[in-house]
């Protein structure tokens, strides 16, 4: 009786660990589901009444019911679908490729000395609810930076203005956000965020068609959401690089990778002056490329 619940035990757990495993390296996505008529070998997963994804059932490595004939599905990290959604005419449709800015990326883990958030709800475990959740309170530390606060004034609500010179970083900080114009978020929102702070400070060339982004928000604001197109972007303006965070050399636009961890990397921006940063996060054990002009 006792060695039939072990190995009744032992195969619950088997099954719980094969189910587990389906879904490392897969993307979640939550709706109604149905067959799609139109694609043989589809299903249609209606997020929404403006979202509506088209997945091959082959890369769907797991799925479970939520409700009535709402399910989750578990998609293959790089699985090529279709997203349909609103649009506007003359606007160009490309297949929806499940990457980087539709994942969450790893917290990373506090590092002495590092500086602390700008302003603004900051990193979380739960990268999904970051911008709901309040921050912990800053511990008081001997020579620890100090809080900076953001701007709340009239720069926040400022569009952007056409510029013939390009303004200069500190501007920058005035405009973020922690959030796109347009009110959209994905599950890594450091490039689509840090973009919007950007072009409202003045950088339209952000906005219009650029060498440098390759991938941009879904709704009117268009914003570019892969921190390496800002990296590429970064680079093509830069008259002086670092990599080791010093402080009072200025403000720094900054791209952070560690490839084993997370490919995408990440973006934010940097005053050494005050030791602060304006981004979703700072993941100051990954290495630093860090730019100025």
């Amino acid at each position: 009786m006792a060695e039939n619940i072990m190995k009744s035990q032992q195969n619950d757990l088997s099954s719980l660990m094969e189910r587990a495993s389906k879904r490392d390296s897969t993307v979640p996505f939550d709706g109604y589901s149905r067959d799609d008529g139109n694609i043989p070998g589809n299903i249609l997963i209606v997020e929404s009444s403006d979202c509506v994804y088209s997945f091959a059932k082959s890369d769907i490595m797991d799925r479970e019911t939520l409700g009535e004939d709402r399910i989750r599905v578990y998609v293959r990290q790089g699985a090529t679908a279709f997203r349909l959604g609103r649009m506007r005419a003359g606007e160009s449709q490309d297949a929806f490729m499940v990457a980087m800015e539709d994942i969450a990326p790893p917290t990373s883990p506090g590092m002495p000395g590092e500086p602390k958030p700008a302003g603004g709800p900051v990193g979380l475990a739960n990268a999904e609810a970051m911008e709901h959740l309040a921050p912990p309170s800053a511990a008081d530390m001997p020579g620890a930076p100090r809080y900076a606060e953001a701007d709340t004034g009239q720069a926040q609500a400022q569009t952007a203005q056409p510029r013939v010179l390009a303004p200069p970083l500190s501007s920058v900080g005035s405009y973020w956000t922690n959030s796109c114009i347009a009110g959209d978020t994905f599950a890594n929102n450091c490039a689509h965020f840090l973009s919007d702070a950007f072009i409202r400070a003045g950088y339209t060339e952000l906005s219009a068609p650029n060498p440098y982004i390759n991938a941009r928000c879904y709704t009117y604001a268009r914003r570019p959401i892969r921190a390496r197109d800002m990296w590429a972007w970064f680079a093509s303006k830069a008259v002086r690089t670092s990599s080791t965070p010093t402080p009072y050399t200025g403000w720094w636009a900054v791209f952070q990778l560690d490839e084993s961890v997370y490919w995408g990397g990440h973006v934010a921006l940097f005053d050494s002056n005050s030791w602060t940063y304006y981004g979703t996060g700072w993941h100051g054990a990954w290495r630093q490329y860090m730019y100025q002009w």
